[in-house]
C-alpha cells in the first residue's frame, strides 16, 4: 500500500508537469482561450457559460426561445453545472468564468484518470514503476484526449478506469455492498454528465455478465445471485438516468431515431492502425480502411503488433491442425474476464451484428438507437487491451529474464515502452496543437454588446429574444441549415453577454415540433408562423453576419431596423409581426379568388384545367394526412408519384411542381425526392435530387417540396421518392403564375398548394 501511495504521488506529479507543459498558457489564464472555435465546441462553451450566468434548475433558457430545453440533452454537464452553480451562489462568484471553469475541468480531469489506470494495472500484478509509466502512456494515447477539440463532456477519461477498478474490487470482495454503492454512484455521476457514460459502463458490465454466464455454464444456478447483482449494477443507473430525465422533461416529441447508428462505428483499422502513418498509406492502397473519426481508438503499435502476432500464430497452428494453447496467449486469468467482455463491446462498437442485415434488432431495444456514435464504445476495448498488452509484455520480460537475459530483457522492455510513449506524446501533441484559440466570443475583448446597445439608446430588456442571419438550425437529423453557423457563433457571443436567449438551436435532440416552428419562421408569407403566438410583443434583437443572404433572409432584414454595424456582425431591431407580414393579405387574396375561378370538380383554376395535375391520394388510408383523409405511404423503398410527358400537357411554358412530404420521427433521415428525365427510347437523360433537407416551407410536421420545370418535347418526366417511412400528400403541377384552388368537401382548402384554414382569426 505504501508503494502504491508513493508511486501514485510520483505519477500524479509527473502527469501534472506534463499538463503544465502542455496547457501552461491556459492554466495561467483559463478564460482567455477556446479549445476550438468549431460549432460543437462553441455551443458547449455557450451552453455552460449562459446557464451559470442566467439560469437555474433543469432547464436551459438560452436556446430555442421561447421554449428552452432540458439540460441533459444539450451537452451542458448538467450535474457538474449544479455543483458550480452552488459554489457561485454560496461560496465564491464564478458565473463570469464559465469558459475558464470548463477549460480547467477538462485539463485536470485527465490528471484524475492517472491513479485509477495505475490501480487497475497494479491489480494485475505489475510492479509500481512499470504500472506508473504505462498509466501515463495509456492516458495520453487515449482517444478521449481528442475530444478536447469538441464534445467536451466526453473528455473525462477517468470514468472508465475508475469503474473498471471498482468492478475488480467488487469481484474480489466477499461483502459487495460498499463496492456496489461506489459502482452505482460512478455510473450515475457519469450518466448525468453524459448519457454515453451510463451506456458505456452498462454495456461493459453486461458484457462481463455474459462472459460469466459462459464461465459458469455448468453451474448457472450457483452463479445466479451474483449474476443478478451484476446485472442490477448495469441496468439500474440507466433506468434512473432515463427515468429522472423523462419525468422532468416537458417535451414528448424528441427524435427517437437519430442518424449515425450505422455510420459512426469503429473497425479493425480504427483500432489497430495509427491515424497517420506510412503503414496506413501502404495498406490503404490495398484495402478500404476508411472509418469515421468517432470510431478511432488506436491502441498503439506495441499493442497492434501483439494482436497481429497472436492472430498469425493461431492461424499457423490451426493450419497445422494444432490446437492453440490459450494459456500461453492469455496467462493472466484475472484479466481474461475483462478482456473477453471488452471484445464483446468492441463488436458492438463495430455495429456487429446490426450492420449484417440484422438492423431490425434495434427495434427490439429502441434505446440502442439513441447512441448514434457506436465508435465511442470501443473506448472500453482501448483501456482493457492496452492494459492486457502491458501485462503480456511484462510476462514475456519475466520469462526472458528467468532464462538469464536480464539486461537484454530490460533493454528491450524499455525500448518498447519508449516507442509506445513517443506515440502517446505524438497523440497528445496533435490533440492539443490547435486548442490555443483566443477567446473573442465569450469575453468583452471583442466589444461589450451591452455598451453597444446603450450607446444606441437600447438595452437588453428591450428585446425578448435573439434571431440571427444567415439562418442556422436543425430539426433532429432531418432538416438542417448550416450556412449560418458563423452567424450562430456571433449570436452566441451577443446572447452570452446580454442574457437575451436565442430563438434558434443546433441540438439534434430538440423537440421536433419546436425545431420545425423555428425553421418555419423563414417560410413564405403564405404560411402562418406559429411560434410567434408563444412570444410576447417585444421585438427581437437581429444579429446579421457579413455574408450573402438568400431572398427570404433579405426580405426579413428589410423589415428590420439596423442600428449598429461592426466588422463581424450588425445589430437590428426586428418586430415579431415582421414574420407574418403579408399573411393576412394572402388569406384575403385566397378568399377573394376562390369564388372567381373556373371549377371542375374540386379543382378551380384560371387556366385550362388540362394543364393542371393534382393528386390528393385520398384512395390511400393513412393516419398522417396534410389535407383530406388520405395520403400515400411507403415503409421502405421507392415510391412513384407520377410519370408523364409534360410538354404535351403544358407545352414549353414553365411549370411549378409541388407536394407535401411528412417529417417522420420513425426514421433517421429525410426521404429523397428524385426527378428523372427519359427519352422516347426509355433512356435516362438526367436525374436530379430535389431539396428535402433545407426547406423553410413548413406546415405542422409537413414540408413543401417544390421545383420549377420547363418541359421539353419528347421527354418523359418521372417523380419518385426514395427512403424510409415516406408519406406524401397533395401533389400539384401547374403552369407558373397560374392560380389553383382545391376545395375538399370539408376541412381546409389549398391555394397554390398552400393550406388555407377554413376559419381563421389571424
Amino acid at each position: 500500500m505504501k508503494k502504491n501511495r508513493i508511486a501514485i504521488i510520483a505519477i500524479l506529479g509527473t502527469g501534472l508537469l506534463i499538463l503544465v507543459a502542455l496547457f501552461g498558457r491556459v492554466i495561467a489564464n483559463p478564460d482567455a482561450y477556446l479549445f476550438s472555435t468549431s460549432g460543437d465546441a462553441v455551443k458547449s462553451y455557450y451552453n455552460f457559460s449562459y446557464y451559470l450566468k442566467y439560469d437555474s434548475g433543469i432547464d436551459h433558457n438560452g436556446i430555442n426561445y421561447p421554449y428552452g430545453d432540458h439540460l441533459q440533452y444539450i451537452n451542458s454537464h448538467p450535474l457538474y453545472l449544479q455543483v458550480i452553480k452552488f459554489l457561485d451562489r454560496f461560496i465564491y462568484p464564478l458565473s463570469e468564468h464559465g469558459v475558464g471553469i470548463l477549460n480547467l475541468t477538462m485539463i485536470f480531469s485527465l490528471l484524475l484518470a492517472i491513479p485509477f489506470i495505475y490501480l487497475v494495472l497494479r491489480k494485475f500484478s505489475l510492479p509500481p514503476w512499470y504500472a506508473g509509466v504505462v498509466s501515463l502512456i495509456i492516458l495520453f494515447l487515449s482517444p478521449q484526449v481528442d475530444r478536447l477539440g469538441g464534445h467536451f463532456e466526453m473528455v473525462y477519461a477517468f470514468f472508465i478506469p475508475l469503474f473498471w477498478y471498482l468492478l475488480i474490487r467488487w469481484h474480489e470482495a466477499s461483502g459487495k455492498g460498499w463496492w456496489t454503492v461506489l459502482l452505482l454512484t460512478t455510473a450515475l455521476v457519469g450518466g448525468f454528465t453524459s448519457a454515453y457514460y451510463a451506456a458505456l459502463l452498462a454495456i461493459f458490465t453486461m458484457a462481463i455478465f455474459l462472459v460469466q454466464l459462459w464461465n459458469h455454464r455448468r453451474n448457472l444456478k450457483g452463479y445466479l445471485p451474483e449474476g443478478v447483482h451484476l446485472l442490477m449494477i448495469a441496468i439500474l443507473p440507466l433506468l434512473i438516468v432515463k427515468g429522472l430525465v423523462t419525468i422532468t422533461d416537458w417535451v414528448d416529441d424528441r427524435p427517437d431515431n437519430p442518424w449515425g447508428f450505422f455510420i459512426f462505428h469503429s473497425n479493425v483499422f480504427s483500432i489497430f492502425l495509427p491515424p497517420r502513418s506510412i503503414l496506413r498509406e501502404v495498406i490503404s492502397g490495398i484495402v478500404d480502411i476508411s472509418y469515421k473519426w468517432e470510431g478511432r481508438s488506436y491502441v498503439g503499435l506495441p499493442a497492434t503488433l501483439l494482436a497481429l502476432s497472436f492472430f498469425i500464430t493461431m492461424l499457423l497452428q490451426l493450419a497445422g491442425r494444432k490446437r492453440p494453447d490459450l494459456k500461453s496467449y492469455f496467462p493472466n486469468k484475472k484479466l481474461n474476464l475483462y478482456l473477453a467482455a471488452s471484445f464483446i463491446v468492441l463488436l458492438f462498437s463495430m455495429c456487429i451484428p446490426f450492420k449484417w442485415g440484422l438492423g431490425f434488432l434495434t427495434e427490439l431495444l429502441p434505446p440502442l438507437k439513441q447512441f448514434r456514435c457506436l465508435g465511442r464504445f470501443s473506448w472500453i476495448f482501448y483501456y482493457v487491451f492496452t492494459v492486457f498488452t502491458a501485462t503480456y509484455l511484462y510476462y514475456l520480460y519475466r520469462i526472458v529474464r528467468k532464462r538469464g537475459y536480464r539486461i537484454p530483457a530490460m533493454a528491450l522492455l524499455l525500448i518498447i515502452l519508449s516507442f509506445w510513449g513517443l506515440e502517446a506524446a505524438s497523440r497528445i501533441q496533435k490533440s492539443t496543437s490547435r486548442i490555443f484559440n483566443k477567446n473573442e466570443l465569450f469575453s468583452t475583448s471583442g466589444g461589450d454588446i451591452r455598451i453597444v446597445l446603450e450607446e444606441a439608446g437600447r438595452s437588453a430588456d428591450d428585446f425578448q429574444g435573439l434571431f440571427f442571419l444567415p439562418f442556422a438550425n436543425t430539426c433532429g437529423d432531418k432538416l438542417r441549415f448550416e450556412r449560418g453557423l458563423g452567424a450562430f457563433s456571433e449570436a452566441m457571443r451577443c446572447s452570452d453577454q446580454t442574457g437575451i436567449p436565442l430563438v434558434q438551436s443546433f441540438s439534434p435532440r430538440i423537440s421536433l415540433s419546436q425545431a420545425m416552428s423555428s425553421i418555419q419562421l423563414l417560410a413564405d408569407s403564405t404560411i402562418y408562423k406559429q411560434r410567434v403566438d408563444d412570444m410576447n410583443r417585444k421585438p427581437l434583437l437581429l444579429v446579421i453576419a457579413p455574408q450573402e443572404l438568400n431572398p427570404r433572409e433579405s426580405d426579413l432584414l428589410d423589415r428590420a431596423e439596423v442600428f449598429w454595424s461592426g466588422k463581424n456582425f450588425s445589430l437590428a431591431t426586428l418586430p415579431v409581426y415582421a414574420f407574418n407580414k403579408g399573411f393576412d393579405s394572402w388569406i384575403e387574396l385566397a378568399n377573394s379568388l376562390a369564388d372567381s375561378l373556373t371549377c371542375t370538380g374540386n379543382l378551380c383554376t384560371n387556366v385550362n384545367p388540362e394543364q393542371v395535375i393534382y393528386i390528393d391520394f385520398e384512395e390511400f388510408s393513412s393516419d398522417r394526412v396534410f389535407t383530406g383523409s388520405g395520403a400515400k405511404y411507403l415503409k421502405k423503398g421507392s415510391m412513384e408519384l407520377f410519370s408523364e410527358n409534360l410538354y404535351e400537357r403544358c407545352s414549353g411554358s414553365e411549370v411549378e411542381l409541388s407536394f407535401w412530404l411528412y417529417v417522420d420521427h420513425r426514421t433517421d433521415n429525410m426521404p429523397t425526392p428524385e426527378l428523372w428525365q427519359w427519352d422516347n427510347d426509355n433512356k435516362l437523360i438526367h436525374k436530379e435530387k430535389l431539396n428535402s433537407r433545407e426547406v423553410h416551407n413548413v406546415d405542422g410536421m409537413w414540408v413543401r417540396i417544390s421545383k420549377q420545370i420547363v418541359p421539353e418535347p419528347g421527354i418523359r418526366y418521372q417523380l419518385t421518392v426514395r427512403g424510409k417511412q415516406i408519406t406524401v400528400d397533395d401533389l400539384l403541377l401547374k403552369p407558373a403564375g397560374a392560380r389553383v384552388v382545391i376545395r375538399p368537401e370539408k376541412g381546409d382548402y389549398l391555394f397554390d398548394n398552400f393550406r388555407v384554414p377554413v376559419a381563421t382569426d389571424r
